[in-house]
C-alpha cells in the first residue's frame, strides 16, 4: 500500500482528501465526519435521519473519531490508569498530534479524562468499565483538540 503524504500544511495529499474549512480558514472537523459514523441522539430527538438534524442532537460513532484522528495525524495514542476497581475506572487519554498548520506547525501533545461505573454505563458497557473509559477519553481528547463541540 502507499505511504500517506501530507502536503506542507501538514494536511493529506495522498490519499486526497475533500477537507471542510471553517470561515477564519481552520478545518472544520466536526463536518469532516462521513454520515455513516452519524446516528441521532435518541435523548434530544426522535428524527433518525441524520441529514436533518443539528450537530447538537447527532451523535459520532467511535469509528468516525478514529477516522477523524487518522486524517488529522498522530504518532502515538497512551492511556494512564487514574484508579480502577470492580465498580469504578478512571483513565486519561494523550494524543501526540503531529505538526499542522492550525498548530503553526509545531507537535501538540494533548490529554483528556473519562471515567465508567455503574451510574454512568447501560446495558453492556457496565461490564466493561476499563474499555468504555478507554473508549470515552479518546473520544475526549480527538473531540475537544479538534474543537468539536457536544
Amino acid at each position: 500500500s502507499e505511504k500517506l503524504k501530507r502536503d506542507e500544511n501538514g494536511l493529506l495529499a495522498n490519499p486526497p482528501i475533500d477537507y471542510v474549512f471553517n470561515e477564519d480558514g481552520s478545518v472544520n472537523w466536526r463536518k469532516m465526519v462521513k454520515t455513516d459514523y452519524l446516528v441521532a441522539n435518541k435523548q434530544r430527538t426522535q428524527q433518525t435521519d441524520v441529514s436533518q438534524l443539528e450537530d447538537r442532537d447527532l451523535l459520532i460513532l467511535l469509528g468516525g473519531i478514529k477516522e477523524l484522528a487518522q486524517i488529522r495525524g498522530f504518532t502515538n495514542v497512551s492511556y494512564t490508569v487514574h484508579r480502577a476497581s470492580q465498580d469504578y475506572f478512571s483513565t486519561s487519554c494523550t494524543i501526540d498530534w503531529i505538526p499542522n498548520y492550525e498548530t503553526d506547525n509545531k507537535a501538540v501533545c494533548f490529554s483528556a479524562l473519562a471515567d465508567a461505573h455503574q451510574d454512568n454505563t447501560y446495558s453492556f458497557a457496565s461490564n466493561f468499565l476499563a474499555a468504555t473509559a478507554e473508549n470515552r477519553a479518546f473520544v475526549r481528547c480527538v473531540r475537544n483538540f479538534l474543537k468539536i463541540n457536544d
